[in-house]
């Protein structure tokens, strides 16, 4: 029976749905970043906002994100890393 059903769209032309069901619960992407901002300051983390690096900087931290995958996991294991020495 639903083999008929997918047949019978078909040849109606309606297209089958695709993807997730709509549940009405979807957030919108201002809430969805709030959420994970909430989420990293309630676990220590914090976050930077307009942080400026000078040219020196800049391309140390390209060649660093090259190697760890992105800019903001570059800083991180810098930071890490340093503080490691340090202790």
């Amino acid at each position: 029976m639903v083999a008929k059903k997918i047949i019978d769209k078909a040849a109606s032309g309606a297209k089958p749905k695709r993807g997730r069901p709509v549940t009405g619960n979807a957030k919108t992407p201002t809430e969805r970043v709030q959420a994970l901002d909430a989420a990293l300051l309630a676990s220590g983390g914090r976050l930077l906002n307009r942080l400026r690096l000078s040219a020196e900087a800049v391309e140390a931290l390209a060649v660093l994100a090259k190697l760890d995958g992105s800019d903001r996991a570059a800083i991180e294991n810098s930071l890490i890393e340093r503080a490691k020495k340090i202790k």
